[in-house]
């Protein structure tokens, strides 16, 4: 089935959270990687725009590679459940792709048991 424009996806503009340790603490959605949609699930590699930020890693208006990690839109799974979340949040990477902060400060899903993002769950306190 499509899915309506309405939903609460990620859609380019967006804000959403910085969960991990980078010094940053709001970033703006500004284009997706690899894709020709309008939209980011859990999972798709964005392009984002800091907005709040203390520390060096990441500074205000500095433009960063971040991975979604909770959308409040219901992520379905192949086994009939659905996740959601109550907020909008990524995790800040380098351009290589590996995680910027040492820390994630949030519960990362089955999603991200793969091996593209094993550095990503081995930060994590576990995947649920």
């Amino acid at each position: 089935p499509r899915i309506s424009p309405s939903c609460n996806m990620i859609p380019r503009g967006a804000f959403l959270r910085v969960v991990d340790n980078s010094g940053a603490k709001l970033a703006q959605a500004i284009g997706f990687y690899g894709q020709q949609g309008q939209y980011g699930f859990v999972g798709d590699v964005i392009k984002v725009a800091i907005k709040e930020a203390k520390g060096e890693k990441a500074t205000v208006g500095s433009m960063k590679k971040a991975v979604i990690v909770e959308t409040k839109f219901p992520t379905h799974r192949k086994n009939g459940s659905h996740i959601q979340y109550l907020r909008n949040s990524c995790v800040l990477l380098s351009e290589k792709g590996a995680p910027l902060g040492n820390r994630i400060k949030s519960l990362l899903g089955y999603e991200f048991n793969k091996p593209r993002w094993k550095r990503l769950s081995m930060l994590s306190k576990r995947l649920f």
